[in-house]
């Protein structure tokens, strides 16, 4: 394959992720909405930090008026994508494909709800927003409870679940 043919290709899968990741601008949050309290060693995945915040519903208002207006800010767990400033191409088109697959499953016991997104890939920023699960990940979970085996079956759904959401491409 010559350089132009490479070059081209590139191009062209590039305009592919663009549009999709277009076609996501309404999942959009500004990141001024977006608060992070004080927090400790957040946890780490593979992808990502794993972050508490809340997300207010005004950026205009001040926090105590808008909490008048339209209730509390929502508590929420911001995933902040690492290897930004390594592979911009390839984490948005990884960042892209999650948030479709993400976006497109409407409601399902065992994955959290898609709410959002905030990203400025020339800032090596890149959020998704979901409701923040105050008993953490399922490892912290199995750590501090004694199952028995109605839980243990219900871990063993949302494992499928998630099965179900990485086999989607």
């Amino acid at each position: 394959m010559s350089t132009t043919e490479v070059a081209e290709k590139r191009a062209a899968s590039d305009q592919a992720v663009n549009e999709e990741y277009e076609k996501l601008e309404r999942f959009q949050v500004n990141h001024r909405k977006i608060v992070f309290p004080e927090h400790k060693d957040p946890p780490e995945g593979s992808f990502g930090v794993v972050l508490h915040a809340e997300l207010h519903q005004s950026v205009y208002l001040p926090a105590w008026l808008a909490s008048r207006w339209y209730g509390p800010p929502q508590l929420v767990a911001v995933k902040q994508i690492k290897g930004l400033r390594y592979n911009v191409r390839r984490v948005k088109r990884a960042f892209t494909r999650e948030m479709l697959v993400w976006s497109s499953i409407e409601a399902h016991p065992g994955i959290a709800k898609f709410l959002g997104f905030y990203a400025d890939f020339k800032c090596s920023e890149a959020w998704l927003l979901s409701p923040w699960e105050p008993n953490g990940n399922v490892s912290e979970f199995i750590k501090a409870n004694n199952l028995e085996v109605p839980e243990k079956l219900s871990l063993v759904r949302c494992a499928r679940s998630i099965m179900i959401v990485t086999s989607v491409r």
